[in-house]
C-alpha cells in the first residue's frame, strides 16, 4: 500500500499536469473586420482560443473605430467585449459594449453575417480571425 507523502505526490502531479494541459488550449487570436452596411466601424482586437469538446470559444476586448465618412471630428473609438463560439462552420456569439449587448451571427469563410443590438435592427458584420503572431500566411483561420 502507498505511503500517504507518495499519494499526495501523485495528486499533485495529476493537477499540476491537469492545470498545464488545459493553460496551454488557450491562445491569443486577432480579430479584425467590419460593422454596417458601408463598413463604417472597424474591428480589432485579441481574443483569447480555448478549444472545447463542441468547437472553439473566443473571448475578448475588441476597439470599435468608427471610419465612415461622417467622422468629422475625428474617429470615434468605443472599447467592447466580446465572446464568440463556432462549430460546424458556424459562428455565434455576444458583443457588449455601452450598456449594449449584440447578439452575432455568422457563417462562412468570409465570417460574414449579422449583428443585432437593442435597436432589434440586423446590421451586416464581417469577422476575421487570425494568429495574433503569425508565422505563414497559411495560419490564418477564416470563420
Amino acid at each position: 500500500m502507498p505511503r500517504p507523502d507518495l499519494k499526495r505526490a501523485i495528486v499533485a502531479a495529476i493537477v499540476v499536469s491537469f492545470g498545464a494541459a488545459t493553460a496551454a488550449r488557450a491562445q491569443s487570436y486577432s480579430a479584425s473586420g467590419q460593422i454596417g452596411y458601408l463598413h463604417e466601424w472597424e474591428i480589432t482586437g485579441n481574443l483569447a482560443k480555448t478549444v472545447t469538446s463542441p468547437g472553439t470559444e473566443y473571448s475578448g476586448t475588441i476597439t470599435l473605430r468608427h471610419v465612415g465618412l461622417c467622422s468629422v471630428n475625428g474617429a470615434e473609438q468605443k472599447q467592447a467585449s466580446m465572446q464568440l463560439k463556432v462549430s460546424y462552420g458556424r459562428l455565434e456569439g455576444i458583443l457588449i459594449m455601452d450598456q449594449d449587448q449584440c447578439r452575432i451571427v455568422a457563417s462562412g469563410s468570409a465570417g460574414a453575417g449579422l449583428l443585432r443590438c437593442g435597436s432589434g435592427q440586423d446590421v451586416p458584420i464581417n469577422l476575421l480571425i487570425g494568429k495574433a503572431v503569425e508565422t505563414e500566411a497559411a495560419d490564418r483561420a477564416r470563420f
